[in-house]
């Protein structure tokens, strides 16, 4: 590690290094940018293991808490085992204001909920995230298609906006989640779902062809020693296939006490139940498969199990109904207001 040395099997510092490290946390503290603490440094010829020091070397060596003299291993802090080089208090306010550039180019990044998610309903393409920044400064995020952006075709589907477009997604799909033919559904499903797995448990079909496998070879082993074909190699291989064994039997047992457990149709329901109240986000993540987006129609496919009733060939529909969608034709002008059909279907 940069600034430290081996002295035997002790960590000691190596000064040269550590007046580097000591430099960079001083200059960064004082407002310095990383890109002029690198010009500095390749003027002076100071290098980082023979090569010339780059953003990601100074910056792990300024989030680097081994400096202040800490180490951490897990939850336990060990002291004293890497001497301290850079002061406790220059430590923290460097590590302060990485934080604080770190999460503030982060913070102008919106939380999609509907990212990778929407396709354009005329030309196929995915709809992405973006942004913008209208003539008072406010930035807005919104939806707009890659085919149109990227003018990979002529298609003139309306950008809408994040917040619009989520909104009613939200509402609607939570509506829908909270209707009680959907409940019964989607939990019936899951304890499907739950009994399917518990009968074909591949994980533990793996262990057990593994098993086999492992008893077959030292089955084999043994008879090879039996007829006096003995040797180090032999010997370290049957110390392999038997801890091997051991451990298998170990994982089987676990793999055996997982579908021993079964939860109950009451558990299920109430974590349902718990997940549409405190995390409906998390809860269309999980079940939204896929948004096809019209100007006056959307498409929403959910992954199983909701299921209600046959319809074609788009899979089961069960929800048709009309909401008010705010569409804006251009980022600078106000929103039309326009019917927008929603159809709910198992893709």
């Amino acid at each position: 590690m940069y600034g430290y040395q081996l002295d035997g099997r002790k960590i000691i510092v190596n000064e040269c290094e550590a007046e580097i490290v000591r430099y960079m946390y001083s200059e960064y503290a004082k407002g310095v940018y990383v890109k002029d603490i690198l010009k500095d440094l390749a003027a002076k010829g100071i290098t980082y293991k023979g090569r010339p020091f780059v953003r990601n070397s100074v910056y792990n060596i300024l989030r680097n808490e081994k400096y202040s003299g800490v180490y951490k291993h897990g939850e336990e802090v060990i002291a004293n085992m890497y001497p301290q080089i850079v002061p406790t208090e220059l430590y923290e306010k460097v590590r302060a204001i990485v934080n604080k550039n770190k999460f503030g180019k982060r913070s102008v990044k919106a939380d999609f909920l509907l990212r990778h998610k929407i396709k354009c309903g005329y030309c196929g393409q995915s709809i992405n995230a973006e942004s913008g920044t209208t003539k008072n400064g406010t930035r807005v995020y919104y939806y707009k298609c890659n085919g149109r952006k990227k003018r990979l075709n002529d298609c003139q589907k309306s950008m809408v906006r994040k917040e619009v477009l989520e909104e009613l997604v939200l509402n609607t799909v939570m509506e829908e989640l909270n209707a009680p033919e959907t409940k019964n559904n989607i939990v019936s499903g899951l304890l499907q779902l739950q009994d399917s797995r518990i009968k074909t448990n591949p994980a533990l079909s793996l262990l057990l062809k593994e098993q086999r496998q492992t008893e077959m070879a030292l089955n084999n082993l043994v008879a090879a020693i039996e007829r006096g074909i003995l040797s180090n190699t032999t010997n370290k291989r049957l110390h392999e296939l038997e801890s091997r064994q051991e451990e298998l039997e170990r994982l089987i047992l676990i793999e055996k006490s997982k579908t021993a457990v079964k939860v109950s149709e009451q558990d299920i329901r109430e974590f349902y139940e718990q997940a549409l109240r405190e995390e409906p986000k998390k809860l269309i993540n999980c079940l939204v498969k896929e948004i096809v987006l019209f100007d006056d129609r959307m498409e929403i496919y959910f992954n199983s199990p909701i299921k209600k009733s046959p319809d074609e060939s788009r899979g089961f529909s069960f929800y048709n109904s009309f909401a008010d969608m705010h569409v804006y034709l251009y980022s600078n002008t106000a929103p039309q207001v326009k019917k927008m059909r929603i159809e709910m279907y198992v893709g």
